[in-house]
């Protein structure tokens, strides 16, 4: 029902959560709030000053990190792995959102979307009177990495996400998830796959201060072949699944949903922050539709940091 209609939507009350960061390992509260129609997502830093405390979930404010999707606004304030939120808000057809953080990181929950889609699902969402509005890709773009990951998107009557991983663990190995978007569609799909490692990798990441708060309560961890977590993996091609969540998220900082269908050989948060920087700094490669009639800037269509003021 929220995906595939004209309107545009937020939630109907605001939901708490509470938890610890991935790689931080710092306790973290979060509150997600409700927002008038046009505020897209924003994301606010209450441990610091007001005047700095915005932080709007759009490529425009992407910035280079590792591991996860870091945002960060003009006054330097920044905020980490927001991209299983991304995901939930993308995959709900959440418009409009406040997320209010007192930390410099989101809460990993239990490293998937579903604790936040549950919560989405127990307080509903209201459609609201304006219409929504779409980014419909209309030219094929292509980015790559040095080290062989490349992420290609290009046009398509609905949003389409066909990855392929590849690890060397044969718990993992080389899988192919195609996920086409649509109601119903994450949830039952893409929300409950879990981030995941290698155990290998664990004591490199925490020697660089990384996944100082990960455990087997919140990530898929696999050694030698085996999955170590008790209950095993929740579906088939968890791990594919879960990259094809984490690209939704980090599309979704285009700032609506997306028409256009993407396909990416190991996909990565780097290898997405630079499609989506490509994507919406090349004008010729998309169109921002309502009611299948394209939006300019001058006629009305405004970045988040915009509309935030007036929704804050």
């Amino acid at each position: 029902m929220f995906i595939d209609q004209p309107f545009q939507t937020t939630l109907r009350s605001k939901i708490p959560f509470e938890d610890i960061g991935l790689h931080s390992g710092r306790y973290v509260r979060a509150v997600i709030r409700p927002a008038p129609a046009n505020t897209g997502i924003i994301f606010r830093r209450i441990d610091v000053e007001e005047s700095r405390q915005t932080v709007p979930a759009h490529a425009e404010y992407a910035t280079a990190a590792r591991l996860c999707t870091r945002i960060q606004n003009d006054s330097g304030v920044g905020l980490e792995t927001v991209e299983h939120f991304m995901a939930a808000f993308a995959g709900m057809g959440v418009d409009n959102a406040i997320v209010d953080i007192d930390a410099s990181e989101a809460p990993i929950l239990d490293g998937s979307s579903k604790p936040l889609v549950d919560a989405i699902n127990r307080v509903g969402l209201t459609i609201l009177t304006l219409r929504r509005r779409y980014f419909v890709v209309t030219r094929t773009l292509q980015v790559k990495l040095s080290c062989g990951a490349w992420a290609r998107i290009e046009p398509s009557d609905k949003l389409e996400i066909d990855i392929e991983i590849d690890f060397e663990d044969v718990a993992i190995g080389r899988q192919n998830y195609l996920y086409r978007h649509g109601n119903g569609k994450f949830e039952a799909e893409l929300a409950s796959a879990r981030t995941f490692c290698q155990m290998r990798d664990v004591e490199f990441m925490q020697n660089a201060g990384l996944a100082l708060g990960g455990s087997l309560n919140n990530a898929v961890v696999v050694e030698n072949g085996v999955v170590l977590n008790e209950d095993g993996l929740r579906m088939e091609n968890e791990f594919a699944r879960h990259k094809a969540l984490d690209c939704l998220g980090d599309l979704y900082l285009l700032g609506m949903q997306v028409k256009g269908k993407l396909t990416s050989f190991r996909p990565g948060h780097a290898l997405s922050t630079k499609l989506v920087q490509t994507l919406w700094r090349d004008p010729m490669a998309y169109q921002i539709v309502e009611d299948n009639l394209p939006i300019t800037v001058s006629e009305g269509y405004t970045l988040p940091e915009v509309a935030a003021a007036a929704a804050v």
